[in-house]
């Protein structure tokens, strides 16, 4: 009876092993991929790489066996998993010659038979904090952060994210992701209130030397972060002169919204990087 359990868990060690070979030949393959963008001088060069990543990305990631794979050669990327294991974002960027930035993405999502991919096409326009984004027109970015919140109807979520922008300006984000029980995405929906408006994200520009941080409070369900104010009056909404005024405002969860709370006091506050 224990060589049969031993021989049975070999037999299935190893077709768990033979269903994966596709997924580690394609992340050799999108590692090279990778290397050739850092190495590229060109822009259309660079863009043809991203668009052959995007190519193997979206061949390997309907593989069911690809959500729970880790990836951990692609250094060059990010790779996202929501905290509930119900989708997963990866995304990357190329730098253009402008200074500007182009962004690429697919999201993973789980759904109970299959798995749902879908390519995140970059908008290349400036973000507007009230409209709702699709797939097809995604505002861009590279995330580094889920949080996910109650909201009725939809599994939704908080995607804290930075753009490089321009060479004079970074600008960080706080996304507003839903995906609702028939596999619809939307970026932004009205749910942070702001100084009196409801806004579907919060964009922040500030100078390019600056350093900007934005941090989740996880037992005081608040996002935190650095209050951008100009180096001098005078530089009023031209923002290569903002940055942080050691100062701190916050959005604070409250039954299904994002509330902003300004000049908090964040002494002996834990958060959550």
């Amino acid at each position: 009876m224990r060589k049969l359990l031993v021989l049975f868990v070999f037999v299935l060690t190893n077709l768990n092993l033979f269903s994966q070979p596709n997924v580690v030949e394609k992340e050799q393959e999108i590692k090279a991929k990778f290397e050739n963008l850092v190495q590229a001088k060109m822009d259309s060069l660079k863009l043809s790489i991203c668009k052959e990543i995007e190519k193997l990305f979206t061949d390997v990631l309907t593989d069911e066996m690809s959500f729970d794979y880790s990836f951990s050669e692609l250094s060059k990327m990010g790779k996202l998993t929501s905290t509930d294991q119900k989708f997963r974002i990866f995304n990357w960027n190329c730098v253009l010659s402008d200074g500007t930035y182009r962004y690429f993405g697919l999201l993973q999502i789980k759904q109970k038979d299959t798995i749902q991919l879908e390519v995140l096409t970059d908008s290349a326009v400036a973000t507007d904090m009230f409209h709702q984004y699709k797939t097809e027109d995604w505002p861009g970015g590279l995330y580094y952060q889920i949080i996910p919140f109650k909201r009725k109807g939809t599994s939704s979520y908080l995607l804290l994210g930075w753009d490089g922008n321009n060479f004079q300006t970074n600008k960080k984000v706080i996304e507003v992701l839903t995906i609702d029980d028939n596999g619809n995405i939307s970026f932004g929906a009205p749910v942070i209130f702001w100084k009196g408006k409801m806004l579907n994200r919060v964009v922040f520009e500030y100078a390019k030397q600056a350093r900007m941080t934005i941090q989740y409070n996880e037992k005081e369900e608040q996002i935190i972060f650095d209050h951008l104010a100009p180096s001098l009056p005078k530089y009023q909404n031209q923002f290569e002169y903002y940055g942080p005024d050691f100062s701190y405002d916050a959005l604070e969860y409250q039954k299904g919204k994002w509330v902003l709370i300004e000049n908090i006091d964040v002494r002996n506050m834990r958060v959550k990087k």
